[in-house]
Protein backbone atom coordinates (compact mmCIF):
# COMPACT_ATOMS: atom_id res chain seq x y z
CA UNK A 1 0.00 0.00 0.00
CA UNK A 2 1.71 3.43 -1.27
CA UNK A 3 1.94 5.49 1.93
CA UNK A 4 1.07 9.37 0.69
CA UNK A 5 2.49 12.54 2.31
CA UNK A 6 -0.80 13.32 3.43
CA UNK A 7 -1.15 10.42 5.63
CA UNK A 8 2.80 9.28 6.24
CA UNK A 9 2.16 10.23 10.17
CA UNK A 10 -0.58 8.28 10.99
CA UNK A 11 -0.31 4.56 11.86
CA UNK A 12 -2.84 1.84 10.60
CA UNK A 13 -3.23 0.61 14.66
CA UNK A 14 -2.30 2.63 17.94
CA UNK A 15 -2.21 -0.04 20.99
CA UNK A 16 -2.44 0.95 24.03
CA UNK A 17 -1.27 -1.84 26.40
CA UNK A 18 1.54 -4.21 26.12
CA UNK A 19 0.33 -7.47 28.31
CA UNK A 20 -0.96 -10.38 26.72
CA UNK A 21 -3.69 -8.97 24.36
CA UNK A 22 -1.41 -6.34 23.32
CA UNK A 23 1.69 -7.91 22.84
CA UNK A 24 -0.45 -10.13 20.68
CA UNK A 25 -2.05 -7.56 18.89
CA UNK A 26 1.30 -6.25 18.27
CA UNK A 27 2.84 -9.62 16.65
CA UNK A 28 -0.59 -10.07 14.81
CA UNK A 29 0.10 -6.91 13.06
CA UNK A 30 3.59 -6.64 12.49
CA UNK A 31 2.85 -10.22 10.85
CA UNK A 32 0.39 -8.50 8.52
CA UNK A 33 2.52 -5.54 7.78
CA UNK A 34 0.32 -2.83 9.87
CA UNK A 35 1.81 0.30 10.65
CA UNK A 36 1.26 0.07 14.21
CA UNK A 37 2.33 2.19 17.71
CA UNK A 38 2.28 0.61 21.00
CA UNK A 39 1.38 2.77 24.20
CA UNK A 40 2.82 1.11 27.43
CA UNK A 41 3.15 2.71 30.88
CA UNK A 42 5.67 0.37 32.23
CA UNK A 43 8.89 0.11 30.78
CA UNK A 44 9.49 -3.38 31.32
CA UNK A 45 7.42 -6.78 31.26
CA UNK A 46 5.43 -6.76 34.55
CA UNK A 47 7.74 -9.08 36.82
CA UNK A 48 5.12 -11.30 38.85
CA UNK A 49 2.97 -13.96 37.60
CA UNK A 50 -0.60 -13.30 37.46
CA UNK A 51 -2.14 -15.66 34.87
CA UNK A 52 -1.47 -19.14 34.59
CA UNK A 53 -2.57 -21.38 31.92
CA UNK A 54 -3.73 -20.75 28.06
CA UNK A 55 -5.44 -23.44 26.17
CA UNK A 56 -4.35 -25.20 22.91
CA UNK A 57 -6.18 -22.31 20.32
CA UNK A 58 -3.93 -20.07 22.12
CA UNK A 59 -0.87 -22.18 21.17
CA UNK A 60 -1.85 -22.79 17.84
CA UNK A 61 -1.96 -18.80 17.68
CA UNK A 62 1.70 -18.46 18.66
CA UNK A 63 2.47 -21.43 16.45
CA UNK A 64 1.10 -19.42 13.84
CA UNK A 65 3.58 -16.10 14.76
CA UNK A 66 6.04 -18.14 14.55
CA UNK A 67 6.83 -18.39 17.85
CA UNK A 68 6.00 -21.79 19.86
CA UNK A 69 8.96 -23.29 20.28
CA UNK A 70 10.41 -20.41 22.06
CA UNK A 71 7.02 -19.68 24.17
CA UNK A 72 6.86 -23.68 24.93
CA UNK A 73 10.39 -23.78 25.79
CA UNK A 74 9.48 -23.12 29.54
CA UNK A 75 5.42 -24.04 29.69
CA UNK A 76 4.24 -27.65 31.51
CA UNK A 77 1.82 -28.11 28.53
CA UNK A 78 -0.54 -31.12 28.84
CA UNK A 79 -1.07 -30.97 32.45
CA UNK A 80 -3.90 -32.93 33.82
CA UNK A 81 -6.20 -30.79 35.86
CA UNK A 82 -7.88 -33.00 38.83
CA UNK A 83 -11.07 -32.35 41.34
CA UNK A 84 -10.70 -33.31 44.46
CA UNK A 85 -13.00 -34.02 47.24
CA UNK A 86 -13.76 -34.64 50.96
CA UNK A 87 -11.14 -37.59 51.36
CA UNK A 88 -8.67 -35.56 49.85
CA UNK A 89 -8.71 -37.69 46.90
CA UNK A 90 -9.27 -36.88 42.77
CA UNK A 91 -13.40 -37.43 42.09
CA UNK A 92 -12.80 -36.32 38.22
CA UNK A 93 -9.66 -35.52 36.44
CA UNK A 94 -9.51 -33.57 32.90
CA UNK A 95 -7.11 -35.93 30.92
CA UNK A 96 -4.52 -33.73 28.47
CA UNK A 97 -6.33 -34.93 25.07
CA UNK A 98 -5.73 -32.76 21.92
CA UNK A 99 -8.57 -31.24 20.81
CA UNK A 100 -10.53 -32.04 17.59
CA UNK A 101 -9.66 -28.83 16.10
CA UNK A 102 -5.95 -28.58 18.01
CA UNK A 103 -2.96 -30.70 17.90
CA UNK A 104 -2.88 -29.02 21.70
CA UNK A 105 -3.98 -30.42 24.65
CA UNK A 106 -6.34 -27.76 26.63
CA UNK A 107 -4.81 -26.67 30.06
CA UNK A 108 -0.85 -25.45 29.21
CA UNK A 109 0.37 -23.85 32.32
CA UNK A 110 3.31 -20.91 31.74
CA UNK A 111 5.51 -18.04 33.56
CA UNK A 112 3.58 -15.31 32.57
CA UNK A 113 6.49 -12.79 32.49
CA UNK A 114 8.73 -15.17 30.86
CA UNK A 115 6.14 -15.74 27.92
CA UNK A 116 5.22 -11.64 27.94
CA UNK A 117 8.72 -11.47 27.19
CA UNK A 118 9.08 -14.07 24.22
CA UNK A 119 6.12 -12.46 22.74
CA UNK A 120 7.47 -9.20 22.94
CA UNK A 121 10.78 -10.04 21.30
CA UNK A 122 8.91 -11.75 18.58
CA UNK A 123 7.32 -7.83 18.18
CA UNK A 124 11.15 -7.07 17.36
CA UNK A 125 10.71 -8.84 14.18
CA UNK A 126 8.70 -6.39 12.64
CA UNK A 127 9.82 -2.97 11.62
CA UNK A 128 6.46 -1.48 10.61
CA UNK A 129 5.63 -1.87 14.62
CA UNK A 130 6.87 1.27 17.26
CA UNK A 131 6.95 0.21 20.44
CA UNK A 132 6.58 3.52 23.09
CA UNK A 133 7.45 1.76 26.99
CA UNK A 134 7.02 4.19 29.27
CA UNK A 135 5.06 6.49 27.65
CA UNK A 136 0.77 6.77 29.27
CA UNK A 137 -2.01 6.78 27.73
CA UNK A 138 -3.68 10.31 28.94
CA UNK A 139 -6.53 11.08 26.24
CA UNK A 140 -8.05 10.75 23.21
CA UNK A 141 -10.85 11.67 20.44
CA UNK A 142 -11.89 10.37 17.25
CA UNK A 143 -13.10 11.45 13.86
CA UNK A 144 -14.51 9.89 11.28
CA UNK A 145 -11.47 9.10 9.49
CA UNK A 146 -9.02 8.48 12.70
CA UNK A 147 -8.55 8.49 16.52
CA UNK A 148 -5.96 11.22 17.77
CA UNK A 149 -4.18 9.90 21.37
CA UNK A 150 -1.98 12.16 23.70
CA UNK A 151 0.33 10.24 25.72
CA UNK A 152 3.11 11.51 28.03
CA UNK A 153 6.58 9.76 29.35
CA UNK A 154 6.45 8.92 32.30
CA UNK A 155 9.89 10.10 33.64
CA UNK A 156 10.14 13.27 31.76
CA UNK A 157 6.23 13.83 31.39
CA UNK A 158 7.16 14.62 28.15
CA UNK A 159 3.90 15.06 25.72
CA UNK A 160 3.31 13.73 22.20
CA UNK A 161 0.37 13.42 20.13
CA UNK A 162 -0.26 9.90 18.10
CA UNK A 163 -2.75 9.40 14.93
CA UNK A 164 -4.09 6.11 13.61
CA UNK A 165 -6.47 4.92 11.51
CA UNK A 166 -7.48 2.72 14.30
CA UNK A 167 -7.25 2.50 18.31
CA UNK A 168 -6.94 -0.91 20.78
CA UNK A 169 -7.97 -0.88 24.44
CA UNK A 170 -5.66 -3.61 25.53
CA UNK A 171 -5.04 -1.63 28.85
CA UNK A 172 -7.01 -4.25 31.20
CA UNK A 173 -10.31 -4.70 33.49
CA UNK A 174 -9.73 -1.49 34.64
CA UNK A 175 -9.10 -0.07 31.15
CA UNK A 176 -8.94 3.93 30.97
CA UNK A 177 -9.59 4.12 27.40
CA UNK A 178 -13.05 2.09 28.21
CA UNK A 179 -13.76 4.25 31.34
CA UNK A 180 -13.54 7.48 29.11
CA UNK A 181 -15.36 6.45 26.15
CA UNK A 182 -17.98 5.89 28.72
CA UNK A 183 -18.68 2.36 28.39
CA UNK A 184 -20.74 0.21 30.59
CA UNK A 185 -18.75 -2.95 32.36
CA UNK A 186 -21.65 -4.93 33.13
CA UNK A 187 -21.97 -7.93 35.11
CA UNK A 188 -21.68 -9.62 38.48
CA UNK A 189 -18.95 -10.08 40.91
CA UNK A 190 -18.56 -12.75 43.11
CA UNK A 191 -19.15 -12.27 46.69
CA UNK A 192 -16.36 -13.73 48.03
CA UNK A 193 -12.70 -12.93 48.04
CA UNK A 194 -10.06 -15.55 47.39
CA UNK A 195 -6.17 -15.00 48.01
CA UNK A 196 -3.35 -16.38 45.97
CA UNK A 197 -0.25 -17.32 47.91
CA UNK A 198 2.89 -17.84 44.98
CA UNK A 199 6.44 -19.36 46.35
CA UNK A 200 9.25 -20.72 45.34
CA UNK A 201 10.45 -24.16 45.56
CA UNK A 202 13.01 -25.12 47.96
CA UNK A 203 12.96 -28.67 47.79
CA UNK A 204 10.57 -31.38 45.93
CA UNK A 205 7.63 -31.44 47.87
CA UNK A 206 6.70 -35.09 47.12
CA UNK A 207 3.26 -34.59 45.91
CA UNK A 208 0.89 -34.79 42.71
CA UNK A 209 2.14 -33.49 40.07
CA UNK A 210 -1.11 -32.50 38.50
CA UNK A 211 -3.00 -29.35 38.63
CA UNK A 212 -5.61 -29.93 41.60
CA UNK A 213 -8.93 -28.06 42.73
CA UNK A 214 -9.43 -28.44 46.33
CA UNK A 215 -13.14 -28.82 46.26
CA UNK A 216 -14.25 -28.31 50.06
CA UNK A 217 -17.45 -26.74 51.40
CA UNK A 218 -15.09 -25.21 54.40
CA UNK A 219 -12.40 -23.78 52.00
CA UNK A 220 -11.94 -25.08 48.39
CA UNK A 221 -8.52 -23.64 46.86
CA UNK A 222 -6.19 -24.60 44.26
CA UNK A 223 -2.93 -26.26 44.16
CA UNK A 224 -0.67 -25.55 41.17
CA UNK A 225 2.87 -26.72 40.18
CA UNK A 226 4.21 -23.72 37.92
CA UNK A 227 7.09 -23.60 35.67
CA UNK A 228 9.93 -22.47 36.37
CA UNK A 229 10.39 -23.81 40.05
CA UNK A 230 7.40 -21.88 41.26
CA UNK A 231 3.85 -23.37 42.94
CA UNK A 232 0.73 -21.58 43.31
CA UNK A 233 -1.76 -22.02 46.11
CA UNK A 234 -5.12 -20.47 46.14
CA UNK A 235 -8.32 -20.18 48.80
CA UNK A 236 -11.16 -18.41 49.10
CA UNK A 237 -11.44 -15.88 51.70
CA UNK A 238 -14.92 -16.84 53.35
CA UNK A 239 -17.27 -14.16 54.50
CA UNK A 240 -16.60 -14.09 58.37
CA UNK A 241 -12.62 -13.72 57.64
CA UNK A 242 -10.51 -10.67 57.15
CA UNK A 243 -8.38 -10.59 53.82
CA UNK A 244 -5.77 -8.75 55.54
CA UNK A 245 -5.59 -10.74 59.00
CA UNK A 246 -5.40 -13.66 56.38
CA UNK A 247 -2.57 -12.34 54.72
CA UNK A 248 -0.46 -12.02 57.42
CA UNK A 249 2.97 -13.91 57.26
CA UNK A 250 1.82 -15.76 60.08
CA UNK A 251 -1.76 -17.17 58.67
CA UNK A 252 -0.05 -17.94 55.55
CA UNK A 253 2.21 -20.28 56.96
CA UNK A 254 -0.18 -21.76 59.68
CA UNK A 255 -2.46 -22.98 56.03
CA UNK A 256 0.70 -23.64 54.27
CA UNK A 257 1.22 -26.17 57.25
CA UNK A 258 -2.03 -27.77 57.01
CA UNK A 259 -1.21 -28.48 53.66
CA UNK A 260 1.87 -29.95 54.75
CA UNK A 261 4.04 -26.92 53.55
CA UNK A 262 6.75 -24.89 55.45
CA UNK A 263 9.98 -22.82 55.21
CA UNK A 264 12.10 -25.22 54.88
CA UNK A 265 9.98 -26.25 51.60
CA UNK A 266 9.30 -23.26 50.09
CA UNK A 267 10.38 -19.31 50.06
CA UNK A 268 6.84 -17.16 49.60
CA UNK A 269 7.51 -14.68 46.81
CA UNK A 270 3.42 -12.81 46.48
CA UNK A 271 1.07 -12.54 48.10
CA UNK A 272 -2.65 -10.80 47.18
CA UNK A 273 -6.08 -11.21 47.53
CA UNK A 274 -9.11 -10.36 44.72
CA UNK A 275 -12.62 -10.95 44.08
CA UNK A 276 -13.83 -12.49 40.65
CA UNK A 277 -15.68 -10.98 38.57
CA UNK A 278 -18.22 -12.23 35.20
CA UNK A 279 -18.10 -8.68 32.91
CA UNK A 280 -18.43 -7.67 29.59
CA UNK A 281 -18.78 -4.60 27.48
CA UNK A 282 -22.05 -3.62 26.36
CA UNK A 283 -19.72 -2.56 23.06
CA UNK A 284 -16.97 -3.78 22.66
CA UNK A 285 -16.47 -1.25 19.37
CA UNK A 286 -17.31 2.46 19.65
CA UNK A 287 -16.23 4.15 16.27
CA UNK A 288 -12.90 3.66 15.77
CA UNK A 289 -11.70 2.57 19.21
CA UNK A 290 -12.22 -1.83 19.99
CA UNK A 291 -11.46 -3.09 23.18
CA UNK A 292 -9.54 -6.05 23.36
CA UNK A 293 -9.28 -8.62 26.02
CA UNK A 294 -9.52 -7.84 29.78
CA UNK A 295 -10.75 -4.41 28.43
CA UNK A 296 -13.55 -5.62 26.90
CA UNK A 297 -14.31 -9.52 29.16
CA UNK A 298 -14.08 -10.87 32.65
CA UNK A 299 -14.37 -13.85 34.35
CA UNK A 300 -13.61 -16.33 36.63
CA UNK A 301 -10.56 -18.08 36.41
CA UNK A 302 -11.63 -22.14 36.90
CA UNK A 303 -11.96 -22.64 32.98
CA UNK A 304 -8.17 -20.75 32.00
CA UNK A 305 -9.59 -18.09 29.72
CA UNK A 306 -8.77 -14.88 31.09
CA UNK A 307 -5.28 -14.84 28.56
CA UNK A 308 -6.52 -17.31 26.14
CA UNK A 309 -9.98 -14.97 25.38
CA UNK A 310 -7.13 -11.82 24.59
CA UNK A 311 -5.72 -14.12 21.72
CA UNK A 312 -8.97 -15.03 20.59
CA UNK A 313 -9.65 -11.40 20.67
CA UNK A 314 -6.71 -10.31 18.67
CA UNK A 315 -6.76 -12.77 16.47
CA UNK A 316 -10.65 -12.07 15.29
CA UNK A 317 -9.76 -8.67 15.09
CA UNK A 318 -6.46 -7.98 13.49
CA UNK A 319 -7.00 -9.60 9.94
CA UNK A 320 -10.45 -7.48 9.75
CA UNK A 321 -8.72 -4.36 10.05
CA UNK A 322 -6.41 -5.21 7.78
CA UNK A 323 -9.14 -5.97 5.40
CA UNK A 324 -10.52 -2.66 6.05
CA UNK A 325 -7.13 -0.66 5.58
CA UNK A 326 -6.04 -2.12 2.51
CA UNK A 327 -9.42 -1.58 1.29
CA UNK A 328 -10.42 -5.40 0.86
CA UNK A 329 -13.65 -4.87 3.15
CA UNK A 330 -16.23 -1.85 4.34
CA UNK A 331 -15.54 -1.28 7.98
CA UNK A 332 -18.74 -2.69 9.04
CA UNK A 333 -16.48 -5.69 9.14
CA UNK A 334 -14.88 -4.96 12.16
CA UNK A 335 -18.81 -5.29 13.89
CA UNK A 336 -18.75 -8.83 13.55
CA UNK A 337 -15.55 -8.53 16.18
CA UNK A 338 -18.36 -8.49 18.86
CA UNK A 339 -21.05 -10.41 16.92
CA UNK A 340 -18.62 -13.13 17.36
CA UNK A 341 -16.62 -13.02 19.94
CA UNK A 342 -19.00 -12.16 22.51
CA UNK A 343 -21.39 -15.45 22.45
CA UNK A 344 -18.09 -17.23 22.57
CA UNK A 345 -16.95 -15.44 25.25
CA UNK A 346 -20.53 -15.93 26.94
CA UNK A 347 -19.99 -19.93 26.85
CA UNK A 348 -16.54 -19.99 28.13
CA UNK A 349 -17.72 -17.60 31.25
CA UNK A 350 -20.67 -20.27 31.80
CA UNK A 351 -18.17 -22.93 31.36
CA UNK A 352 -15.87 -21.43 34.55
CA UNK A 353 -18.57 -20.65 36.61
CA UNK A 354 -20.48 -24.04 36.30
CA UNK A 355 -16.37 -25.56 37.06
CA UNK A 356 -16.46 -22.98 39.86
CA UNK A 357 -19.96 -24.62 41.13
CA UNK A 358 -18.21 -28.00 41.17
CA UNK A 359 -15.02 -26.74 43.18
CA UNK A 360 -17.41 -24.63 45.79
CA UNK A 361 -20.10 -26.78 46.68
CA UNK A 362 -22.45 -24.96 49.66
CA UNK A 363 -22.48 -27.84 51.85
CA UNK A 364 -20.42 -31.22 52.76
CA UNK A 365 -23.95 -33.24 51.86
CA UNK A 366 -24.16 -32.07 48.44
CA UNK A 367 -20.31 -32.51 48.46
CA UNK A 368 -20.30 -36.11 49.15
CA UNK A 369 -22.97 -36.71 46.48
CA UNK A 370 -20.94 -34.82 44.07
CA UNK A 371 -18.12 -37.07 44.61
CA UNK A 372 -19.91 -40.56 44.89
CA UNK A 373 -21.94 -39.66 41.30
CA UNK A 374 -18.84 -38.50 39.54
CA UNK A 375 -16.50 -41.12 40.92
CA UNK A 376 -19.42 -43.83 39.44
CA UNK A 377 -19.49 -42.00 36.39
CA UNK A 378 -15.93 -42.38 35.26
CA UNK A 379 -16.12 -46.20 36.01
CA UNK A 380 -18.06 -46.47 32.80
CA UNK A 381 -15.83 -46.81 29.63
CA UNK A 382 -14.92 -43.26 27.53
CA UNK A 383 -16.75 -40.87 30.13
CA UNK A 384 -13.49 -39.96 31.51
CA UNK A 385 -12.66 -39.21 28.29
CA UNK A 386 -16.04 -37.31 27.10
CA UNK A 387 -16.04 -35.38 30.56
CA UNK A 388 -11.99 -34.26 29.98
CA UNK A 389 -13.34 -33.14 26.38
CA UNK A 390 -16.35 -31.30 27.32
CA UNK A 391 -15.44 -29.46 30.35
CA UNK A 392 -13.26 -27.30 28.68
CA UNK A 393 -14.17 -27.76 24.73
CA UNK A 394 -14.48 -24.03 23.30
CA UNK A 395 -17.51 -22.87 21.46
CA UNK A 396 -17.44 -22.21 17.80
CA UNK A 397 -18.65 -19.27 16.25
CA UNK A 398 -22.22 -18.89 15.63
CA UNK A 399 -22.66 -15.96 13.82
CA UNK A 400 -20.89 -12.99 11.94
CA UNK A 401 -18.75 -12.95 9.14
CA UNK A 402 -19.32 -16.58 8.07
CA UNK A 403 -21.09 -18.55 5.00
CA UNK A 404 -23.73 -20.25 7.74
CA UNK A 405 -26.41 -23.41 5.75
CA UNK A 406 -29.28 -22.84 5.68
CA UNK A 407 -30.43 -25.66 7.74
CA UNK A 408 -27.01 -26.62 10.04
CA UNK A 409 -26.05 -30.06 9.86
CA UNK A 410 -24.91 -32.69 12.49
CA UNK A 411 -21.29 -32.56 10.91
CA UNK A 412 -20.82 -28.65 9.91
CA UNK A 413 -17.89 -27.21 10.16
CA UNK A 414 -18.16 -23.43 9.39
CA UNK A 415 -17.43 -21.15 12.62
CA UNK A 416 -15.28 -23.98 13.48
CA UNK A 417 -11.26 -24.13 13.51
CA UNK A 418 -9.93 -26.26 9.92
CA UNK A 419 -8.78 -29.53 11.64
CA UNK A 420 -5.43 -29.17 12.78
CA UNK A 421 -3.14 -31.63 10.66
CA UNK A 422 -0.09 -32.40 9.19
CA UNK A 423 0.02 -32.09 5.55
CA UNK A 424 2.47 -32.42 2.68
CA UNK A 425 4.23 -29.35 0.85
CA UNK A 426 5.74 -29.47 -2.30
CA UNK A 427 9.44 -31.21 -1.96
CA UNK A 428 8.02 -33.55 0.47
CA UNK A 429 8.26 -30.75 3.28
CA UNK A 430 5.54 -32.17 5.96
CA UNK A 431 4.41 -29.30 8.25
CA UNK A 432 1.28 -28.10 10.18
CA UNK A 433 -1.94 -27.12 8.21
CA UNK A 434 -1.30 -23.48 8.64
CA UNK A 435 1.94 -22.86 7.75
CA UNK A 436 0.99 -24.51 4.23
CA UNK A 437 -2.02 -21.84 4.01
CA UNK A 438 -0.23 -19.27 4.89
CA UNK A 439 -1.40 -15.86 6.19
CA UNK A 440 -4.28 -15.06 4.75
CA UNK A 441 -7.06 -17.08 3.01
CA UNK A 442 -7.16 -20.14 1.61
CA UNK A 443 -9.49 -21.73 -0.22
CA UNK A 444 -9.33 -25.69 -0.39
CA UNK A 445 -10.33 -28.29 -3.03
CA UNK A 446 -10.62 -31.72 -2.07
CA UNK A 447 -9.41 -33.25 -5.66
CA UNK A 448 -10.19 -30.27 -7.23
CA UNK A 449 -7.91 -27.54 -9.16
CA UNK A 450 -8.90 -23.88 -9.06
CA UNK A 451 -10.08 -24.65 -13.00
CA UNK A 452 -12.82 -25.88 -11.42
CA UNK A 453 -13.68 -22.56 -9.73
CA UNK A 454 -16.46 -20.19 -11.36
CA UNK A 455 -15.28 -17.59 -13.03
CA UNK A 456 -17.33 -15.09 -11.06
CA UNK A 457 -16.87 -16.59 -7.87
CA UNK A 458 -12.99 -15.61 -8.49
CA UNK A 459 -13.86 -12.80 -9.15
CA UNK A 460 -15.69 -12.34 -5.96
CA UNK A 461 -12.82 -12.95 -3.79
CA UNK A 462 -10.17 -11.61 -5.64
CA UNK A 463 -10.06 -9.14 -3.46
CA UNK A 464 -9.24 -10.89 -0.07
CA UNK A 465 -6.27 -12.37 -2.36
CA UNK A 466 -7.11 -16.17 -0.91
CA UNK A 467 -4.59 -19.29 -2.04
CA UNK A 468 -5.82 -21.72 -4.13
CA UNK A 469 -4.94 -25.16 -3.16
CA UNK A 470 -5.96 -28.92 -4.12
CA UNK A 471 -6.12 -31.36 -1.38
CA UNK A 472 -4.61 -34.76 -2.10
CA UNK A 473 -5.15 -37.28 -0.11
CA UNK A 474 -3.09 -40.27 0.59
CA UNK A 475 0.23 -39.11 -0.42
CA UNK A 476 2.97 -36.60 0.77
CA UNK A 477 3.95 -35.81 -3.05
CA UNK A 478 2.18 -32.86 -4.62
CA UNK A 479 2.70 -30.43 -6.92
CA UNK A 480 2.59 -26.60 -6.94
CA UNK A 481 -0.42 -25.56 -5.74
CA UNK A 482 -1.34 -28.87 -4.05
CA UNK A 483 -0.90 -29.93 -0.28
CA UNK A 484 -0.84 -33.77 0.60
CA UNK A 485 -2.81 -35.34 2.88
CA UNK A 486 -0.81 -38.57 3.79
CA UNK A 487 -2.72 -39.75 6.60
CA UNK A 488 -6.22 -39.09 5.62
CA UNK A 489 -7.04 -36.98 8.53
CA UNK A 490 -8.12 -33.93 6.50
CA UNK A 491 -9.99 -35.76 4.04
CA UNK A 492 -11.80 -37.35 6.76
CA UNK A 493 -12.94 -34.56 8.53
CA UNK A 494 -14.17 -32.65 4.69
CA UNK A 495 -16.00 -35.50 3.69
CA UNK A 496 -17.45 -36.18 7.43
CA UNK A 497 -18.73 -32.92 6.80
CA UNK A 498 -19.74 -33.71 3.08
CA UNK A 499 -17.34 -30.88 2.28
CA UNK A 500 -15.98 -30.46 -1.18
CA UNK A 501 -14.56 -27.24 -0.72
CA UNK A 502 -13.77 -24.82 2.47
CA UNK A 503 -12.82 -21.30 2.35
CA UNK A 504 -10.85 -20.70 5.48
CA UNK A 505 -10.48 -17.20 7.20
CA UNK A 506 -7.17 -15.72 8.25
CA UNK A 507 -7.84 -16.79 11.82
CA UNK A 508 -8.47 -20.28 10.68
CA UNK A 509 -12.30 -20.51 10.97
CA UNK A 510 -13.91 -22.01 8.45
CA UNK A 511 -15.93 -19.81 6.37
CA UNK A 512 -18.03 -21.65 4.40
CA UNK A 513 -17.99 -25.51 3.70
CA UNK A 514 -20.01 -26.87 0.07
CA UNK A 515 -20.08 -29.84 -1.39
CA UNK A 516 -20.38 -28.61 -4.87
CA UNK A 517 -18.96 -25.58 -6.93
CA UNK A 518 -22.92 -24.33 -7.03
CA UNK A 519 -22.86 -24.24 -3.34
CA UNK A 520 -19.96 -21.75 -3.68
CA UNK A 521 -20.61 -18.53 -1.61
CA UNK A 522 -19.24 -14.74 -2.49
CA UNK A 523 -18.41 -13.29 -0.18
CA UNK A 524 -20.85 -10.60 1.15
CA UNK A 525 -20.31 -6.92 0.20
CA UNK A 526 -21.07 -5.95 3.66
CA UNK A 527 -21.77 -8.81 6.96
CA UNK A 528 -24.70 -9.58 7.67
CA UNK A 529 -25.03 -7.95 11.10
CA UNK A 530 -26.41 -4.67 12.59
CA UNK A 531 -23.44 -1.74 12.86
CA UNK A 532 -22.18 -0.76 16.72
CA UNK A 533 -23.28 2.58 17.57
CA UNK A 534 -21.03 5.43 16.36
CA UNK A 535 -19.69 8.33 18.64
Amino acid sequence: MTVTEADAGIYDVAIVGYGPAGVTAANLAGQLGLRTVVVERDADVFPRQRAISIDAESLRIIRNLGLYESATATMHCGTTIQFTGLDGNPFLSVLPIPTEHCAETQANFFHQPWLEAVLREGVQRWSSVDIKCGWEFREMDQSDDMVTIRVSNVDTDKQATLRARYLLACDGGSSVVRKQLGVAFAGDSYSEQWMDVQAKVKRPLNRSPHFQFICLPERPGVRCPCPGGYYRWEWRINKDEDAEELLKPERVWQILAEDGVTADDVEIARMWNYTFHVRKCQQWRVGRVMMVGDAAHVMPPFAGQGCSGAFRDAANLMWKIEAVVRGRADDTLLDTYQAERAPHHDAMAASAVRIGRIVMPPNRFIARIRDVVLRLAQRVPGVETALSEAILRPAPLTQGFLALPSKPKKANTVGHLIKAVTVATPGVHLVPIDEALGIGWAILGLNATADELPEEFVEAWKRFEPRYLTVRPGTSVVLDGEIGDPSGQLWQWMTRGKARFVIVRPDRYVYAAVATTLDLPNPAPEPAVASQPRR
